[in-house]
């Protein structure tokens, strides 16, 4: 029975629509991708946050009797963004698959392959979220009105300045978005013309205090965020296709990137099929102090924080259910 196989660009641009189908959590973050970081030193671009502030004063006016004061602009600051991880899924095709085996080449062998890393690209992103050096963390019950919860969290979040307010999402657990569906205060959000890919818009379940409630099955039951899309950047480049490979071909799309090789291992009489892609989460720590420099993370017992993500808490069951009495 012959093998169905696909062309090197249809598998990787496979690759691409299956991450359309699955990927939640990194498409409301920041992306960097692979013009960004070519040529960089040590694998690392910079992130320019905020923007140069100078000083206005007010100066005399008819008269002129001292000079105008000068001040130094300040900002232009910079987070360090780097790829530091290799996502890989290899697998091996014996003779006898092929010989003795039905195979359909795209369907048993790269799918599975594709979903594995986009799966591990989703885990990466919800993992870069639990480590992020919060400066917020909000904890609620089942007796608290999600809309109050989303309220504070939205105070947290403006009382560090962080703006727009259009940028912010909610990424919320099975428990939590069980306790929200259950409020009336979840507003509709219609899937017309909402941007985003298929899973994304499959993924809001509603609207709360302005900002899109996005459930996530990576994320726990009890866990939630309310984040910023700059809260955090996913960096993700393509290796480059080794000149020794029998097939490969690397794509770039829509800020996501992946290679697909092929090659034959003599020594075992096999072939082997990987696909793989670079990739780096990086939490945004940008706090700042009341004059609007950044904290100095150097000083002893001071560690910079992330103003632009709240970790959201839930203590609850989210169990909306009630047993009937019996008749």
């Amino acid at each position: 029975m012959a093998v169905l196989r696909a062309k090197p660009q249809k598998i990787v641009e496979f690759y691409l629509g299956l991450l359309n189908q699955s990927l939640v959590a990194p498409l409301v973050i920041t992306r960097a991708n692979g013009e960004d970081f070519k040529g960089s030193l040590n694998d690392t671009v910079t992130l320019r946050i905020g923007g140069l502030r100078a000083t206005a004063r007010d100066y005399e006016f008819r008269t002129r009797t001292a000079p105008i004061q000068f001040d130094d602009i300040q900002g232009g600051e910079g987070i360090d963004i780097k790829l530091d991880t290799h996502i890989t899924s290899g697998t091996i095709l014996t003779d006898e698959h092929y010989t003795l085996d039905d195979i359909d080449f795209v369907r048993e062998v790269i799918e599975p392959q594709m979903a594995s890393v986009a799966g591990r690209i989703e885990a990466k992103v919800v993992a870069g979220l639990r480590a992020a050096n919060v400066a917020d963390t909000l904890t609620f019950g089942d007796n608290v009105d999600p809309f109050l919860v989303a309220l504070e969290a939205k105070r947290l979040m403006d009382a560090h300045k962080v703006a727009p307010t259009a940028g912010r999402t909610f990424l919320v657990g099975s428990n939590v978005a069980a306790q929200f569906l259950a409020s009336d205060r979840l507003s509709r959000y219609d899937s017309v013309g909402v941007s985003g890919t298929p899973a994304l818009r499959d993924a809001i379940i509603g609207q709360l205090a302005g900002s899109p409630v996005v459930e996530v099955s990576a994320l726990d039951p009890n866990e939630a965020f309310y984040l910023h899309k700059t809260a955090a950047v996913v960096g993700n480049v393509a290796p480059d296709v080794p000149r020794g490979v029998v097939a490969g071909t690397r794509l770039s799309r829509d800020g996501w990137a992946a290679r697909w090789i092929a090659d034959y291992d003599g020594n075992y009489v096999r072939d082997r099929s990987i696909v793989s892609t670079f990739l780096g989460v990086n939490d945004v720590r940008d706090e700042r102090q009341a004059n609007g420099d950044l904290v100095v993370d150097t000083t002893p017992g001071v560690t910079r924080r992330n103003v632009r993500l709240v970790k959201l808490d839930f203590t609850g069951t989210a169990s909306v259910l009630t047993q009937a009495p019996v008749v």
